[in-house]
């Protein structure tokens, strides 16, 4: 079972993340080209999209997802229906997004303010949810080669076209928007075709009331789940905003974000191959066998991105070839570290969204959402613009070990993760890593090598001990 967890997380999570890491190779390139307020334009722009992004699927995932473990035999119909309802949803979705990039928009950008817009809206409205529920399809099938392939060619093309517009165009900041409506275009048409064709899902227009009434019961208290998520994601820089910080000082923070973004995209492969694998085993009552998947994960983890975050500033006085965006490594290592708690979250989570006892996760996200929000208002005017990265990580921590003293999880789950003692653990790792990252690289290298015996040591056991 491990090995299946590994295998499907290297091809959900290393087949993508090899163009992210030819387009990490690329920084001393474009970051010749680009500036702080490029940056900060970016990551403005991508904070008020996420503003209303939670609204996009209206949480309607988790009752898909819990229509195909529980209505296998005719579950296509039913997700026909959520298409359809969706199809619709997604053009008011489209507005709602335009007014929000409309009246967030920096004034570095407000002579490109239509055209940003049009590049983010077009998709939405030609395709709508066509690429979540393709891959969606494909996830719960356990065949990760279908998503990875599409994935893959997608992001190539996007690398491609981000050089031609930023540094042959020389389009700045456009660059970025211009390449994302292009390759989202292609990923949603690289789905349409097999799901409306080949496995005979299409949107039904003429739904049954009743199918999504019951769907937005299970997910719009969802939402405000997901909304807290988005607190702790995205507005840190529309609060730096707020205090009028310049845009070249959020261009560093959102720069630096880039490499948490980067941490997520793998923690989220993770996550897309475990989840189907933590269902079946929920429905076999595998309690003791989840337990120690999800610590085998979790210490994995930890220590693979302790390690890699030691080395962080030798890394960015490789890949980034501008002297004021080198001295953002520090603030880098609490992005990537503002992860680590993931995989005990999958534990905890997922007997919630099996048992389907969402109704009060709520708390404990938007909770810690609004704890990260307080926080940089209070903090950030004392403290300056490098406040919100280190609110952010204790926020996730909040968010990630709530949830196991939730009381609906509490009913739930029938076996003790001991979450108090992985979040001391989290902390001393997040410690570690903020000291080790200015000792001599000898002593790197040192820590370095018994990490990875100890790595392969513990992975050769786990695989004879087929967990």
């Amino acid at each position: 079972m491990f090995k299946k967890i590994i295998s499907h997380s290297l091809i959900y999570g290393l087949a993508p993340f090899i163009p992210k890491v030819i387009n990490l190779l690329m920084l001393p390139i474009f970051t010749a080209v680009l500036n702080p307020v490029d940056y900060g334009v970016q990551s403005l722009l991508n904070s008020s999209m996420g503003l209303i992004g939670v609204l996009a699927m209206l949480g309607l995932n988790l009752p898909l997802t819990n229509v195909f473990f529980k209505h296998n035999y005719h579950y296509k119909k039913r997700w026909g229906q959520f298409y359809g309802f969706l199809n619709l949803w997604m053009v008011i979705y489209a507005v709602l997004l335009a007014g929000i990039i409309y009246c967030i928009v920096p004034i570095e950008a407000q002579e490109n303010v239509f055209l940003i817009i049009v590049f983010n809206v077009v998709p939405i409205v030609l395709f709508g949810p066509t690429a979540d529920i393709g891959q969606l399809y494909y996830q719960l099938n356990q065949q990760p080669k279908q998503v990875v392939i599409r994935t893959v060619i997608v992001s190539f093309i996007t690398i491609v076209l981000n050089y031609v517009t930023i540094v042959i165009l020389n389009l700045h900041y456009m660059g970025w928007f211009f390449s994302t409506c292009v390759s989202t275009l292609l990923l949603n048409a690289s789905y349409w075709y097999p799901l409306h064709y080949k496995l005979n899902i299409r949107p039904i227009y003429h739904f049954k009331t009743l199918v999504i009434k019951k769907g937005l019961k299970v997910s719009l208290p969802m939402i405000p789940h997901y909304y807290g998520s988005f607190l702790l994601g995205s507005v840190d820089s529309l609060i730096l905003k707020y205090y009028t910080v310049a845009t070249v000082q959020i261009g560093f923070y959102g720069f630096a974000a880039t490499f948490g973004n980067l941490t997520a995209l793998f923690v989220g492969a993770i996550n897309t191959a475990i989840s189907p694998i933590l269902f079946q085993m929920m429905s076999n009552k595998q309690y003791l066998s989840i337990r120690n998947l999800i610590w085998a994960i979790q210490g994995c983890f930890l220590i693979a991105v302790t390690v890699g975050c030691m080395w962080m500033k030798e890394i960015f006085q490789i890949v980034v070839k501008n002297d004021h965006l080198q001295t953002t490594y520090f603030l880098a290592i609490v992005f990537i570290m503002g992860h680590s708690y993931r995989p005990m979250y999958f534990g905890s989570g997922s007997f919630l969204f099996y048992n389907e006892k969402t109704r009060n996760l709520w708390k404990v996200t938007l909770g810690a959402g609004l704890v990260c929000v307080i926080s940089n208002f209070l903090l950030i005017p004392v403290l300056g613009f490098t406040t919100p990265a280190y609110v952010l990580f204790f926020s996730y921590l909040i968010m990630g070990y709530g949830v196991f003293f939730l009381k609906d999880y509490k009913e739930s789950a029938v076996i003790d993760f001991k979450p108090i003692t992985w979040f001391f653990v989290t902390i001393l790792c997040f410690a570690l890593a903020l000291f080790l990252v200015e000792v001599n690289y000898k002593f790197k290298l040192f820590i370095s090598f018994i990490m990875l015996v100890f790595l392969v040591v513990f992975y050769l056991k786990k695989h004879v001990k087929k967990i």
